[in-house]
């Protein structure tokens, strides 16, 4: 590596709030310099071009090309990744976000920045869907580097509702769930840092299903948050989110989030397929209407299509009450300054992934320099959350980050409460229909006003279609305990099958 003058050492100390002066700098110069020689062998260990192929397939065996009838902007490229194996996925064409990597397929990331970068290997989930027979048939468009729930600030033309095309499909994953809701494919990916997966789900009126922190492995997906990230599915019924999340749950050794889930008391994992085959009946189920997922905030309409869901569980038997988490609403505070900390941090560094292993070492170095050249390229709503991260790192000492870790405990600890004695809390997806285009920036729509909780609390929720309003798709959501995933998609079976007649 490059030697450092006395002079480098000192604005590098400023930088990282390290005293060193001009004098003590030219003490160190040496030491600093004899440290940096030695990382000169990581060269021979691990050079980039020896990054292994991809699991089970010759990657000359993979094709893509540019989208065509793709009249929603919901696909990023058209791709052809056979399975690897035979299994219970055989036959299903899946849709994959674009900050999933599939190798020899260009990952775009929904942004400028990232043109001509493709990855060399296989996300884990994408290597297990095709272990289980899956074909991998597109990458699907998302908002820039996932970071945004509009639908509207990924490069290229805004992703668009299927069911109205002048309003948004919603993001991130906008692009899988409108992929989803117009047949492109049976089935994708997406991720869910904020309500990623469950805000375009309920837009488009497809099943939105977010695991439990830990479940699915992360290796191979783009950083956003990562203490929040979750790899979720878009699927018409809850059998095929059930199939999906089958092929993909469990510990990987590459990823240290799951492999801390998998060491916590509770961790379980399989069941997913036998449970939603066999739902509770309806007078079974215990369930807790969350007080605080209506009122100030949700449109009436909204509210009227969640009680007409809770009075069709009530009328088929189950037993239905109202809970409360007072500091509901804290929420938001605790998720921002996690989410603009660890974003700010994640790119200041270039990827480095310091918080987990296994990543594909072009991956992180095409980040890196997609970041040294975006300056104007970003958007403005990427850029701003860039800057808030970095105002709170450098003026505050990132205490707000360390005040929002306690709170979110205690936020965990409220809902667990909240959950001890039912089968899973109940509340709308979100706040009002998809909204037009031209409208998504107004900042009084809280798109994860209902949905940051889950990723905050790390806990399981899915939202399932509740009829519609003016025509367009209202969504329910449902949460459920740490790594009780297969009861909570039972139960959303359960409550789907209960509300699907209801009127609309």
């Amino acid at each position: 590596m490059r030697h450092l003058t006395a002079d480098e050492l000192v604005t590098l100390g400023e930088r990282f709030d390290v005293d060193v002066d001009a004098d003590r700098a030219a003490d160190l110069t040496g030491t600093v310099n004899a440290m940096l020689d030695d990382l000169d062998a990581l060269d021979d260990l691990a050079p980039v071009a020896d990054a292994p192929s991809p699991t089970g397939a010759d990657p000359g065996a993979r094709t893509w090309s540019d989208p065509v009838d793709d009249p929603h902007g919901a696909v990023a490229a058209d791709c052809s990744v056979p399975p690897s194996a035979a299994g219970h996925l055989d036959g299903v064409a899946v849709g994959i976000k674009d900050v999933v990597a599939v190798a020899g397929v260009p990952m775009r990331c929904g942004s400028a920045t990232m043109r001509g970068f493709v990855p060399a290997t296989d996300a884990t989930v994408v290597d297990r869907l095709r272990a289980a027979g899956a074909a991998i048939t597109a990458k699907t468009a998302c908002d820039e580097f996932a970071g945004s729930a509009r639908g509207t600030t990924g490069h290229g033309a805004p992703i668009t509702n299927p069911h109205d095309d002048e309003r948004t499909a919603g993001g991130s994953s906008g692009g899988s769930a409108a992929a989803v809701a117009s047949g492109r494919v049976d089935a994708a990916l997406g991720t869910d840092t904020g309500g990623s997966v469950r805000i375009p789900a309920s837009f488009c009126g497809v099943v939105g299903y977010k695991p439990t922190y830990g479940l699915v492995p992360l290796t191979g997906v783009v950083e956003n948050t990562y203490t929040q990230d979750h790899v979720g599915t878009f699927t018409e019924g809850l059998d095929d989110a059930a199939a999906l999340v089958a092929a993909m749950a469990g510990a990987d050794e590459s990823d240290p989030a799951s492999l801390a889930a998998a060491g916590r008391s509770g961790y379980r994992v399989g069941g997913y397929r036998d449970a939603v085959a066999d739902p509770p009946a309806p007078a079974d189920l215990r369930i807790g209407v969350l007080a605080e997922g209506t009122g100030e905030g949700v449109a009436d309409r909204v509210e009227e299509r969640t009680d007409t869901a809770v009075d069709a569980l009530a009328d088929a038997g189950a037993d239905v009450h109202t809970v409360s988490v007072p500091s509901f609403h804290d929420g938001r505070p605790i998720k921002n300054a996690l989410s603009f900390v660890e974003l700010a941090t994640h790119w200041r560094d270039g990827a480095a992934p310091y918080r987990r292993g296994g990543v594909d070492e072009t991956l992180q170095t095409g980040f890196a320099r997609a970041r040294a050249a975006a300056s104007g390229e970003l958007s403005d709503f990427y850029t701003s959350k860039l800057l808030a991260g970095a105002q709170v790192v450098d003026a505050h000492d990132g205490r707000p980050y360390v005040r929002a870790q306690a709170a979110r405990e205690r936020l965990r600890g409220a809902f667990e409460d909240a959950l001890d004695g039912v089968d899973a809390l109940l509340l709308p997806t979100m706040p009002d229909v998809a909204p037009r285009i031209d409208s998504v920036g107004d900042w009084s729509y809280d798109y994860a006003r209902n949905t940051r909780a889950a990723n905050v609390t790390r806990l399981p929720a899915v939202t399932v279609p509740n009829g519609r309003v003016a025509g367009l798709p209202v969504g329910l959501q449902l949460m459920g305990p740490a790594f009780d995933d297969a009861r909570l998609l039972s139960v959303a079976a359960a409550v789907e099958s209960t509300i699907r007649d209801g009127p609309s």
